[in-house]
Parts: structure tokens; sequence; C-alpha cells
């Protein structure tokens, strides 16, 4: 049997035998068609139970799950959640390879009807609510972009091309690159908004942007692959430039797309301003 197995089995047959718990749903990647399966995923879990509290006040239950070598809760996160909202979160990693994301529920939230994760599935329901499984990525979909988030979004990327110019210029290669991947952030809000217009906004583009190659032409793929630098000044200097390029041809296609205003000459203008004072 596999780890995964030995996990989903340990999950359960604790879930069964604990009065606690009144429903487990599963979200996440597991749940998602989309998704191919493989070793690496992890199981995303929810424990709807009758008294979260005696969960935060009792942890030896995780000992039962497996041999645990990092672990992670809400109270360990800097934007941590008020245990009065009723939910709890532990993050377990174990050694064998499996992980376990078990959110803690207060049972209260599904009598209110609260919303539900897209994709969800139920495992066990122990007082019949009757919940229906969801196995759709819409909570995840790419939002469309507004004129305000454009504006934003044009505005800091072209303000910290330079920085990552002066990086270079001194030779301060992280400093560098920290700016690069900072204009690429930016660059990523309007790709996905790119993408998600040509997909009338019923789109993910997946974790991390795992579905970039497969949401976006190969030349422009391409472009984006380029802006990933190692510490070289040539590489990261490519990188910049591909940057510009790729941003400024959908941000071009976007204000088109929206009425949105853009200035197509900034591109040329950054370019002449980094040549003549930081590229010599």
């Amino acid at each position: 049997m596999r780890n995964d197995e030995v996990l989903y089995n340990k999950i359960m047959s604790f879930a069964d035998a604990n009065d606690n718990v009144r429903v487990v749903e599963m979200n996440g990647s597991r749940v998602n068609p989309h998704v191919n399966p493989d070793q690496y995923q992890d199981f995303d879990i929810v424990f709807y139970v009758a008294d979260h509290e005696l969960f935060l006040r009792d942890q030896s239950w995780m000992e039962d799950l497996g041999d645990i070598i990092l672990s992670q809760t809400t109270s360990d996160q800097r934007d941590s959640v008020d245990r009065d909202k009723g939910s709890f979160i532990y993050m377990l990693q174990f050694k064998n390879g499996t992980r376990l994301d078990l959110s803690v529920v207060n049972i209260q939230k599904i009598k209110s009807g609260f919303h539900r994760d897209s994709l969800s599935m139920i495992l066990l329901d122990k007082d019949g609510y009757g919940l229906h499984d969801t196995r759709n990525e819409s909570d995840y979909y790419v939002k469309m972009i507004h004129i305000q988030d454009f504006h934003y979004c044009v505005n800091e990327f072209f303000w910290l091309v330079p920085y990552v110019a002066k990086g270079i210029a001194r030779k301060q290669w992280f400093y560098a690159l920290k700016h690069l991947d900072m204009i690429r952030s930016e660059l990523e809000i309007l790709i996905d908004a790119w993408i998600g217009h040509n997909h009338h906004y019923h789109i993910s583009v997946g974790k991390g942007k795992s579905r970039y190659e497969l949401l976006m032409p190969k030349a422009l793929y391409h472009m984006y692959e380029l802006t990933y630098a190692t510490v070289d000044a040539s590489k990261i200097w490519n990188a910049l430039f591909s940057a510009l390029d790729l941003f400024d041809q959908i941000a071009g296609e976007l204000a088109s797309m929206y009425a949105f205003p853009y200035v197509y000459s900034k591109k040329e203008e950054m370019i002449e301003f980094i040549k003549e004072h930081y590229q010599k």
C-alpha cells in the first residue's frame, strides 16, 4: 500500500471513531479533475467538528497519523486567524513524504450556510447534512482586471525597472535579482488578466503559474521564461529586457481590449534611459 493511501486510511479511521468529528471534506488538487495525480500531492482535509476548541486543547491525535518531521499551525503564521472565528489549521509534514493540511472548523459554519470551497468532496457525513460535491475551479478563476489595478500595475512595473539596472551597474546581483522578481510579479498580474480575458474569466492559471505553458502562445511563454536569470550580469540584462518586451506587449493588448490608458512609448523611453545611465 502506498504511503498516501496509508495516511488517507488513518485520517478516515480517526474521523470515523471520533465523535467530535461530524463531517469530513477533502479540497484541493486531489478533488480537481483538471490536475494529473502524482506522488507529491498533499491531502487538504476539513474536519467539521462539534467542539473545535477540543482539538486545540488536546493535540495528541496527531501522533496517530504518522511520524511528523515538520508542522505549522494557524498560531505559527504571521497573519493568524482569531480562534473565535471557529476554525484552526494544522499543516503536517510526515517523514515518509506525505503531507496533510487539516482545517478544523466548527460545525456551526455548515449550519449557517457559509461558502465552501469550489473544490470539495464529502468523505464522511455522520449527521446527514446532504452536502454536495463540487469539483470545479471557480474559486480560483482569474479575476477581471479593472482600470485602477491596471494603472497601479503599469506604474509599479516601470517604477521598479531602474532598480534592476542600478543593481547590475553596482554589481549588486541579489539587489538586481530581487527587483527583477518584483517586476515579474507585476508582469504576472497582467499575464493572468490576459489569459483570463481570452478564456472569459473561467480559467485558473494554477499554483505558481504552473499552467502558463499550456495557456500562453509558445513565443510569449518563451519570453516569460527568459525573465528568470542567474547571478550573471548579461543574463540579468537579458531577463530585464525580455520582461520589458513582454510587459509592453501584454499591457498594450489589455489597454486595447478594455480601452485603458497606456503610454505606448514608455518601454522605449525606459530602454533609452537605462542605456544612458546604467548600461555602459
